[in-house]
């Protein structure tokens, strides 16, 4: 396994630096933590961020392109984080972390720029939709208001600057220090005049029903957080888990279903999610999986401990592709440099500790095999059904 060098370099510019010495790029991410904004809002947001990239005051698209050596920079949102990508070579880190501070301080979000970024949000396949349930209200949006709602929400005191790959220790804290010494910004509005609420879909936009059980709330700073990860493991990640067992091989009622731990503004929650064909009797299902589930976990043996162990080992320590932390919003962290970067600097940001995926697995095989089952019959006996038929 190769050995990286983490540096946590948090005050007062909040820069993490993750030296790998092997990699041939660089990996600068912002991550923007996400205020308590209405749904009108949260929909500006979205087409803000996706013009972000487009153009700066300081950088044309062109220009970007040209430090990036051809590699678009990239902005997402996710429900508790926006994260703005700048990938470069080693030899531009200065000029990719220019790129990133006029990225998230001078923008230029003119009507063509937003109207394009408008225009290029995608619909969502089945699964997003499930994993993201929440729809935004078509809105409008003036340059002028485009702008109050950037300079509300992107503030020093939000962004986490994490930089990943090939680079001297210290180099990216010192070249971004430098750039934020002239930030000013004055006071953060208490409140905002956006109140609208948004609503969640009733109908899946794809031909595929979803079922989703939702569990109660994880707090970043819980003490139970490498077993309820674990549990998720036995629950729902692999052939062996639970879920497979009661909803493919017993009732043959789904072909794709995932245990995933998904984000939220204040932590995550944990959620059992398959996909079926429409049917209507679906409610009746539900129930009996729940039923099924708990009764499976109630019969689970130290072989089923193992296997979820031998899965979380698999995918934290030998980067098997089946994690459920699925914190990038679609899709699980993977391991590309992108993705070890943004989860150093995710990690830290909601924990307040370092991403330590060695440490997570020592955590887990401290976990009783009576811990284990606990931790998923609390998650099981507390789910909220949330179903979404297919058109």
């Amino acid at each position: 396994m190769i050995a990286f060098l983490l540096l946590a370099l948090l005050a007062p510019s909040k820069v993490l630096e993750f030296v790998d010495p092997q990699a041939d790029r660089i990996s600068i991410q912002a991550l923007v933590r996400i205020p308590d904004l209405g749904a009108k809002d949260l929909a500006k947001l979205n087409i803000i961020v996706g013009a972000i990239p487009k153009q700066t005051l300081e950088f044309s698209r062109r220009e970007m392109l040209e430090v990036t050596d051809g590699e678009p920079p990239r902005c997402s949102v996710t429900p508790d984080v926006i994260r703005l990508v700048v990938d470069v070579p080693p030899a531009n880190l200065k000029l990719g972390l220019g790129v990133m501070n006029a990225m998230i301080r001078d923008a230029t979000l003119n009507e063509d720029n937003l109207n394009a970024a408008a225009q290029e949000i995608a619909q969502p396949d089945y699964w997003a939709a499930a994993l993201n349930p929440i729809v935004l209200p078509s809105v409008k949006l003036s340059p002028d208001e485009a702008q109050a709602i950037y300079q509300r929400v992107f503030r020093p005191e939000r962004i986490q600057l994490v930089v990943g790959g090939k680079f001297a220790p210290g180099a990216a804290e010192q070249g971004w220090s430098s750039r934020l010494s002239d930030w000013a910004v004055g006071r953060e509005p208490k409140g905002y005049f956006d109140i609208s609420i948004p609503t969640e879909r009733t109908q899946n936009p794809g031909s595929v029903t979803t079922i989703d059980l939702v569990g109660a709330p994880i707090q970043p700073d819980d003490a139970a957080l490498p077993a309820r990860i674990l549990s998720l493991f036995a629950l729902g990640v692999g052939k062996g888990a639970s879920l497979f067992r009661v909803v493919r091989e017993k009732h043959a009622w789904s072909y794709r279903q995932d245990a995933v731990l998904s984000p939220t503004r204040e932590g995550w929650i944990p959620r059992l999610l398959i996909a079926c064909i429409p049917t209507e009797d679906v409610k009746d299902r539900v129930k009996a999986i729940k039923s099924d589930l708990i009764d499976d976990v109630n019969a689970w043996t130290p072989a089923s401990r193992d296997r979820a162990l031998g899965m979380a080992e698999a995918v934290f320590k030998f980067h098997v592709p089946y994690s459920p932390l699925y914190v990038l919003g679609a899709a699980p962290v993977g391991e590309t440099l992108e993705d070890r970067t943004f989860m150093a600097g995710y990690w830290q940001m909601k924990t307040g500790k370092v991403w330590d995926a060695d440490g997570l697995v020592e955590a887990m095989k401290k976990v009783s095999l009576d811990e284990l089952k606990q931790q998923a019959t609390t998650i099981l006996t507390t789910v909220i059904p949330r179903v979404l038929p297919g058109g």
